[in-house]
This record gives C-alpha cells, structure tokens and sequence, in this order.
C-alpha cells in the first residue's frame, strides 16, 4: 500500500507537475476553471493510453506532447516566481528568464518519469471553489487500495485562460515545498549556489 500511495503522489504532481481561508467570499459556482483543466487533464491521459506512443522509441515524442499540454496549463514563470519568494525582486530580467527554465526542466525531469508508470488510475474531479480571478479545483486519484486528494490552485490570464500556478497534494503545497528548500538554501549561501543545484540536476 505504501508503495501505491507513493506512485500516486508521484503521478498526481506529474499529472499537473486550500484551504478556505485562501479565497475570501467562496462561491462555488463554475468559473471555466474546471472546465479547462478537465479538459487538459483528459488530454494527457489519451496521450498516455495511446497505444501508438508505448513504443520504447517513441518516447521522446510522448514526452514532447506532455510537454506541450502541459505548458498550456501552467504557468511556469509564476509557478517559478512563487518558489522563489522574496527572492525573485532581486534577480535580474535575465536571471529570472534562466531559472524559469531550469525550474520548469526541474518539474518536468522529476516528473516525466513518473507519469509515464500510468496504469489507468483513476481522477475524479470534486468541487470547484472561486474568488474573482482565482480558483481551486478539488479531485482526487483513485486506486484499488488508495485515494489521494489533489486540489489545483489557479487564476485567470486576462485573456480569459485558467492557469494552474500551485498543487496541494494531501495538504501539502508543491510550490511551498520548492519555496521552503530555495530559502534554506539563499538563506545560507549564494544564488550561483542554487543555480549550479538546479543545473546539475
């Protein structure tokens, strides 16, 4: 079961590599956000269950329509700029383009893996909660043995467009978490430090 629980997780945060309190004035009619992300969602796993991608040398071109569906739903600048924190004023324009990069290659190399196990897990959308320009989606994974609660924070480009800018998974944020390790970390040694982490992973 441990073992179950862990792919899950894994495959959660891949599948998109909240408390009330975060949204003053709740309402939870629909938005288009989970409308959207559904839809994203659904995307991935027909990726995923094509039979025509499985081959061991169509890998790269499975990973590459990962890539794509993925980059159309998260908004990796702002997924970056929240992991940094105070931080990210200091850097520069060009500073702040290159970690991007490396954050979002980060996400995508500890993740890529992962979702590619995909044994026809289940996702059931739940609620939708929404304030404004933003909203949470609330689903979960289910299993034979588990269920994983996941809950999608995002919020609305001007152009109308839901973006998914944090996951909490079982109660954990998955930008907070980033945002924890890169403050430990500039708290006690150089940007260069964490740029060459991030580079050499």
């Amino acid at each position: 079961m441990r073992y179950a629980k862990k792919k899950c997780v894994l495959l959660s945060a891949a599948l998109f590599f909240a408390a009330a309190g975060l949204f003053p004035g709740i309402s939870h009619g629909e938005t288009g956000a989970k409308a959207q992300l559904q839809a994203s969602i659904d995307n991935i796993l027909n990726v995923l269950k094509d039979p025509s991608l499985k081959a061991k040398d169509r890998q790269e071109q499975r990973r590459e329509k990962l890539r794509k569906i993925a980059a159309e739903r998260f908004d990796y600048r702002k997924m970056t700029q929240l992991s940094l924190g105070r931080y990210w004023k200091e850097r520069t324009e060009g500073e702040k383009d290159e970690f991007t990069t490396l954050f979002s290659a980060l996400l995508e190399d500890t993740y890529m893996s992962k979702i590619e196990t995909y044994t026809d897990e289940k996702v059931v959308f739940l609620d939708e909660r929404a304030a404004k320009n933003k909203a949470q989606i609330n689903t979960k994974i289910i299993t034979d043995s588990v269920e994983i609660p996941i809950n999608y924070r995002m919020y609305q480009e001007s152009k109308g467009n839901w973006m998914v800018y944090d996951m909490v998974i079982e109660g954990v944020s998955l930008i907070g978490n980033y945002r924890s390790q890169f403050g430990q970390i500039l708290d006690n040694r150089s940007y260069a430090d964490l740029v060459s982490k991030l580079k050499e992973k």
